[in-house]
């Protein structure tokens, strides 16, 4: 590996943020910049990383054969024909992708994904006029020239998903559309998961400007070939599962096209009179992306990590070698500090929907566990539940008699409905699956409510109308991707949710609209857009829209919350501003007053007089750590910091602590005596990926017990249902494993999940960040749409506020200082990761910007099980790699995708048949989890000073690491939370 490391002072290292621009100059420069400092620190860490492979790296000859343009890592480098060193020609934060030169070399087309968008760019040969050519909401992807080079083709979703468009290059050109849904059979996707058809992608017209080839996506892609004077129906020349750009033969007889046929890599010659292809290549793991046909006749095509250039009839093709060298700001700052072991008294941040009585006088809502009700007037707060069930999202009714919640008091998340006066409950739903967010229709006689869908409602939910005197049900909707709670039309006739208006179905992300349905169940739904259908309202999933009795509609858009008449009909008034940052809010009955969170405060609006007050409601709490002492008596304890067992020790564990570790029986016993004399003690396990969704009650924290995990990581969910589960856990309300969270997955302009977050731009960053810091989240995750100048806004943010950030994406991430890496692959915004292959395969670039910068990585191995035995044997060649080269690993797995608790132990399985040491592997789910988490100090080893969470095993995990499921008993905390049944 090259590999270079550097110390600066603080005040030479300095981080651009790029406002990248249209026209900016010199090569590599970016446009006019706002000049940050790093977060304080004594030294300015810097790494020089050279790449010398690609993953997923596409490359285009000139027309002249002399220069190379890669781009590799989202940015594209210059390189000689033959070979050597590369030279940065785009700025690492443009994310630069697909390059196409023009007919005469003068110019090099790429697209890139910059200001919450994909657009189309040029640039010359040398990196210089830089300029942007397509604008607005619309994503622009996969450029190439006309052949006389005046204009260029594309794809964009503007109408009718991808579509094929020209551009003419000459200034105040408007585009113009080539292809239609119709005639490449594109439809509006409806249901949560979908994927990509009828998509018309990749253009390129053959050089005498007769033929328009394109590919249109599949279950099979299908490269056509359609006359550009006749508009005659295209004709199929070749197919595959998957298709990169075709690019045209110089004499327009053929086609040439990379992809790959099941995981087998293909290059091919296709002709356009759909005459059987010539297979050139056949194997390998090839990148589909837009070949080059050299002077020669040779073809220049990008696979395993590397340039190939095939020649005529050759067997075998010759690689063109090349070396780019990054700088990675890996500067340490000062991290958050714990103190899992106080009991010090806090108020609650974990506030479930907080929900006014009709009169305005009184809010319920659900704090630590339990439902409270607090008098407004008097600011007295007082407890309605007190158990360990799931207690949540309280609904008034009318007439303010009876609150709706949900509970799993009865073994599953079901509705529930409480007498005010008398304290008693009934429950309303027993359906097959989880039930959650009542809302109360108008007239008090039906209420809506979500009912999970596609394994929980972080997946997917249907929207059900229950009769409250009959129990007589209709389902209104068919599965909706994380939809928000329900909200009713005054006159009862009409349900929304704020759901996903998907863009495509070539890609998952959409715009958050309001989804209009008839509450009888019969009628077309509708879509209604507050802020247009370009824009979209904030996140959706356990986030109420409020909608009152005279048919005032609160939504919340760019964090803030605005007001605007909606009519059961779906016309929309004059929009007005409630609140510069709020979100979950909630009217009372006469409309004239809204309560609403904004992180740490909980808000209340009079909207007869505009004012806006805090109330001072919310209950405190305080950890719980146990009274009961123990001694564990361990045949074998493993200390992870070796990898070996302790053999015969006692373990002392007082106040939730451990305090001493003997030889067994040299002292008294402390407590209780557990005896694990012929058992396997090792630490509580952590799961450093998951999901969780409260709706799945008390029971999951059974599972993760189960299963001998005692710490959790959360990468994304609603930030205070989160919260709420941290604070119950810690409070010892609800038998749970500890939480770390990172909140909402944050994005750009477009969004996917339910819990997915609109911060596109650095003010909404700066709020979001305010937010995370105000409810006191573990860290941050920036995920798919969220672009890298923002991001690298918010790893600045978070590192002075103490949290790392994760996400899924590599580079520049890791050189702007990014901490955590959700997965080898993984969803992206570009349709293809660059951290590992079709064939999950990550190469040297991958391998080395991971382990030389120190960044903790999840790989989340076991969820390639679904795609294949060598999906996973590739993923665990690149863990061995990593792992070899002092690369961090921690062990997660992105349940509910794959089962809680269960998952973690493939994971560990993966990891071991990877050749990891079983001693490794158990590291990487216990101190070295704790170390990504920032609590290495406290928790993940068994050792003086930490906290006593604790597996105790019936087998040997060191022997064989399926040994891990032999649970027998679990402590967490100090006390015994799980012992298996006889």
């Amino acid at each position: 590996m090259n590999y270079k490391m550097r110390l600066k002072s603080a005040g030479a290292a300095l981080v651009f943020s790029s406002a990248l621009v249209a026209g900016c100059g010199s090569p590599g420069a970016p446009a006019e910049s706002e000049t940050k400092p790093v977060a304080a620190a004594s030294e300015s860490v810097l790494i020089d990383v050279v790449m010398t492979e690609g993953t997923n790296m596409s490359a285009a000859m000139s027309p002249d054969g002399s220069t190379l343009v890669l781009a590799l890592q989202g940015v594209l480098w210059s390189v000689p024909a033959a070979g050597g060193e590369a030279t940065a020609l785009t700025p690492a934060e443009l994310d630069s992708h697909e390059p196409a030169w023009s007919p005469d070399g003068s110019l090099i087309a790429f697209y890139t994904y910059a200001s919450n968008g994909f657009t189309i760019w040029t640039m010359k040969p040398d990196g210089s006029d830089l300029t942007q050519r397509t604008f607005g909401p619309s994503d622009a992807r996969y450029p190439t020239f006309t052949p006389d080079g005046k204009s260029i083709l594309y794809s964009a979703d503007t109408e009718g998903g991808y579509q094929v468009w020209s551009l003419a290059l000459e200034e105040g050109a408007e585009p113009k559309q080539l292809t239609v849904a119709d005639e490449t059979g594109y439809e509006i996707p409806l249901t949560p998961y979908f994927a990509g058809f009828g998509n018309a992608v990749y253009p390129a017209l053959s050089p005498d400007g007769t033929k328009l080839a394109f590919v249109i996506d599949g279950q099979m892609d299908a490269l056509v070939v359609r006359d550009v004077t006749t508009e005659e129906a295209f004709t199929v020349t070749y197919t595959a599962n998957t298709l990169g750009a075709p690019v045209w033969a110089p004499d327009g007889e053929s086609l040439y096209v990379a992809g790959l046929l099941g995981r087998e890599g293909r290059v091919a010659q296709a002709f356009p009179d759909g005459s059987d292809a010539k297979v050139l290549v056949e194997g390998g793991d090839v990148f589909p992306f837009r070949p080059s046909v050299l002077s020669d006749g040779s073809v220049l095509y990008t696979a395993d990590g590397k340039v190939n250039v095939l020649a005529p009839d050759s067997a075998a093709p010759t690689s063109i070698e090349f070396s780019a060298a990054v700088e990675l700001n890996r500067t340490p700052y000062k991290r958050r500090t714990y103190d899992l072991k106080s009991t010090d008294a806090q108020p609650a941040l974990g506030v479930i929907d907080p929900t006014l009585s009709p009169d305005g006088t009184r809010a319920v809502f659900t704090a630590v566990g339990d439902l409270w009700v607090a008098d407004l007037e008097s600011g007295e707060t007082t407890q309605v539940t007190d158990d360990d069930f799931i207690d949540m999202s309280p609904s008034w009714s009318p007439d303010g008699s009876r609150i709706a919640f949900v509970s799993d008091r009865a073994g599953k998340a079901d509705i529930w409905l409480m007498d005010v006066a008398s304290g008693e409950f009934t429950q309303l739903t027993d359906g097959p699956r989880p039930a959650n967010s009542p809302i109360w229709s108008p007239d008090g006689s039906s209420i809506a409510y979500l009912s999970d869908a596609l394994t929980t409602i972080f997946l997917g939910a249907t929207v059900n109308i229950i009769d409250v005197a009959t129990g007589g049900e209709t389902v209104i909707s068919e599965p909706v991707f994380g939809p928000s709670p329900p909200a009713w039309s005054s006159d009862g006739e009409t349900v929304l949710v704020v759901s996903r208006l998907p863009q495509t179905n070539r890609f998952r992300e959409g715009y958050n609209a309001l989804f209009l349905m008839p509450a009888s169940g019969e009628g077309e739904p509708k879509w209604v857009a507050p802020q247009g259908m370009d824009a979209s309202l904030g996140r959706r999933q356990w986030n109420r829209p409020a909608w009152s009795s005279d048919g005032m509609i609160v939504y919340r858009y760019k964090g803030a919350l605005y007001m605007a008449s909606l009519s059961a009909d779906g016309t929309l008034g004059e929009e007005s501003l409630v609140a510069e940052s709020g979100e979950n809010p909630n009217w009372s009955a006469d409309s004239s007053k809204l309560i609403y969170i904004d992180g740490a405060d909980i808000m209340m609006f009079d909207r007869n007089t505009g004012e806006t007050s805090q109330l001072d409601i919310k209950p405190e709490w305080h950890r719980d750590m146990p009274e009961e002492d123990y001694t564990i008596r361990a045949g074998h304890m493993l200390d992870v910091t070796t990898g070996e067992y302790l053999e015969n020790v006692d373990i002392v564990v007082e106040d939730g602590v451990i305090g001493t570790i003997t030889p067994a029986g040299s002292a008294d016993v402390v407590g209780t005596l557990v005896d694990a004399s012929a058992k396997f003690v090792i630490p509580g396990l952590i799961e450093s990926h998951t999901h969780q969704s409260i709706t799945q009650g008390k029971a999951l924290g059974d599972i993760w017990f189960k299963y001998g995990i005692t710490t959790v990581r959360e990468t994304g969910d609603d930030p205070y249902h989160a919260v709420e589960r941290r604070e119950a856990a810690d409070a010892g309300r609800r038998s749970a494993p500890r939480v770390f969270t990172a909140g909402p997955l944050n994005e750009g302009a477009r969004v996917s999940y339910g819990v997915s977050e609109t911060v596109g731009t650095v003010e909404e960053a700066e709020n979001s960040m305010r937010l995370s810091t105000e409810l006191k989240l573990d860290l941050y995750k920036s995920y798919v749409r969220q672009d890298y100048t923002v991001q690298k806004t918010v790893i600045e943010l978070a590192h002075e506020s103490g949290i790392p950030v994760t996400g899924h994406e590599l580079y520049p991430a890791v050189a702007n200082g990014v901490d955590q890496m959700e997965h080898f692959g993984a969803t992206s915004r570009r349709g293809y990761s660059l951290k590992s292959s079709q064939n999950g395969k990550s190469y040297q670039d991958v391998i080395a910007l991971i382990s030389q910068s120190g960044m903790y990585v999840t790989p989340t191995l076991a969820m390639g099980k679904r795609a294949g035995t060598e999906f996973v044997q590739a993923g665990q060649e690149a863990l061995v790699k990593i792992i070899d080269n002092g690369g961090k690993i921690v062990a997660g797995t992105d349940s509910p995708f794959v089962p809680y608790g269960a998952s973690l132990h493939d994971e560990l399985a993966v990891y071991s048949g990877a050749g990891v040491s079983n001693a490794t592997v158990l590291k990487l789910a216990t101190s070295q989890a704790a170390e990504a988490i920032g609590v290495g100090d406290q928790l993940g080893q068994i050792a003086p000073g930490y906290l006593a969470d604790v597996t105790i095993l019936d087998a040997d995990p060191l022997e064989d690491i399926s040994n891990t499921l032999s649970v027998s008993e679990v402590m967490k905390n100090g006390e015994i939370v799980y012992t298996k049944p006889e």
